[in-house]
């Protein structure tokens, strides 16, 4: 398996050189291996991740190893829906490492909903607050860890969990709102932790380390 520190000297050496970072599941300095594969990227959008089409784990182990076969010296980063209820969250990561994924992901996110429907996710224990645990336990255990998050809040708590790096995913606004939330997801998350690389979700935008696509 690729070695975490290793793979973050190479990230930070070529954003000091100029270069963007580059992650997905197209990626060139990391792939992403979730549940999408198995259902369709082009066919089934991040939101039905989360309906009960299948064990969005189950399936995302399934793609890992298909994409650790292939990815050469490439790290793979397997995504998790840390909301699960029926994981033991610190064995599912071994799970993980053992499938050959360097890192995780929080993917499918609960981040993604809104309204009356998140409230009671969150009140019942099943929000956001899980994520940002699985990417404690996973940073504990030495895993890459690239939190998704949706907001300066979420940036904090997932760099003061111990991320690596974060994915800014902007929401669905305008292209001039977008950049505005994007830069203070960028802000929080580097306030928080020093040294953490601060992706955008689908596009480049100033002030990031890279992207990640879908």
């Amino acid at each position: 398996m690729l070695n975490r520190g290793k793979i973050l000297d190479a990230w930070r050496k070529k954003r000091a050189a100029g270069a963007l970072l580059r992650g997905g599941a197209a990626g060139t300095d990391y792939l992403t291996a979730t549940s999408l594969d198995s259902l369709g990227r082009k066919t089934a959008p991040s939101l039905a991740a989360l309906l009960p089409l299948g064990d969005a784990n189950a399936l995302s182990i399934q793609s890992t190893k298909e994409r650790v076969a292939d990815a050469g010296e490439t790290p793979v980063l397997a995504g998790v829906c840390a909301t699960d209820p029926l994981r033991m969250m610190e064995n599912f990561l071994q799970e993980i490492k053992a499938a050959g994924a360097a890192g995780v992901q929080n993917h499918p996110s609960v981040g993604l909903l809104d309204g009356s429907f998140r409230k009671t996710l969150e009140d019942t224990g099943l929000g956001y607050g899980r994520e940002v645990e699985m990417i404690r336990i996973a940073s504990r255990m030495d895993l890459l860890t690239a939190a998704l998050v949706f907001s300066p809040e979420d940036a904090r708590r997932m760099a003061e969990a111990g991320a690596d790096l974060v994915v800014a995913h902007p929401g669905f606004q305008d292209p001039k709102s977008a950049a505005r939330a994007v830069s203070e997801i960028a802000v929080a998350a580097r306030e928080a932790k020093k040294g953490i690389l601060v992706l955008a979700l689908d596009r480049e935008y100033a002030g990031v380390d890279g992207f990640q696509t879908e």
